[in-house]
């Protein structure tokens, strides 16, 4: 303690230049553009079906690959937001996530009613919740190593909306080997991978992404 000065020439010349990390929304655009090709690339590993866009469903089908394409820009964009010190979600960003999920899901059900067999039969979409975790899981490892950048005071929430992007993500990619009318139970598969997706993203991503 009488050695303070020495002290802090000490830690003067241990101390590193602190780098900015770049903004939130440049942050998802950059995660996107890494993310997107390593999951496609992942759902390579399952057989792939084409879709049949001349469907008269298929405007919908469209449509919910767009709304898609927004939540998850928007979920991503958010779970970098709160991975800054002193950001929380604020009504604005439950309000815009809450908002396009309920679009997602309602473009979904208005596509179901195109199927010949809109309840679908039992074991319907399997394939489509393991389509999701292929892709899902390469992207996951991506988002929690460029979260752990910056750390985050709320690590359960980040991760909760970045799962959601996520799973956003890759219903995208599935959007394009997919049936253009799905139906009931493809679409509770869906909603099933996805929340998987979130629980696995808080569980595996917490401990490194923690403060």
């Amino acid at each position: 303690m009488t050695k303070h000065d020495a002290l802090i020439a000490q830690l003067c010349s241990e101390m590193q230049p602190v780098k900015r990390p770049a903004a939130p929304w440049l942050r998802a655009a950059l995660w996107m553009l890494v993310a997107l090709p390593c999951g496609f690339i992942a759902s390579l590993a399952i057989h792939r079906h084409g879709s049949d866009w001349s469907n008269p469903g298929a405007l919908w089908a469209g449509l919910a690959i767009f709304v898609s394409f927004c939540l998850g820009t928007v979920a991503i964009a958010t779970a970098f937001t709160l991975s800054i010190a002193g950001r929380r979600l604020t009504h604005r960003h439950w309000r815009s996530l809450t908002a396009l999920s309920v679009a997602w899901l309602m473009v979904n059900l208005i596509d179901v009613t195109f199927s010949s067999e809109p309840w679908g039969d039992f074991g319907d979409g399997i394939y489509c919740y393991t389509f999701m975790m292929l892709a899902g899981l390469p992207m996951m490892a991506l988002m929690i190593a460029a979260l752990r950048r910056t750390r985050s005071l709320h690590p359960g929430p980040s991760l909760a909306i970045a799962g959601l992007g996520i799973a956003s993500m890759t219903q995208i990619l599935l959007g394009f080997c997919h049936p253009v009318a799905g139906d009931v139970m493809d679409l509770i598969m869906h909603l099933a991978a996805a929340a998987t997706l979130v629980a696995v993203c808080v569980l595996a991503g917490r401990r490194w992404i923690a403060l």
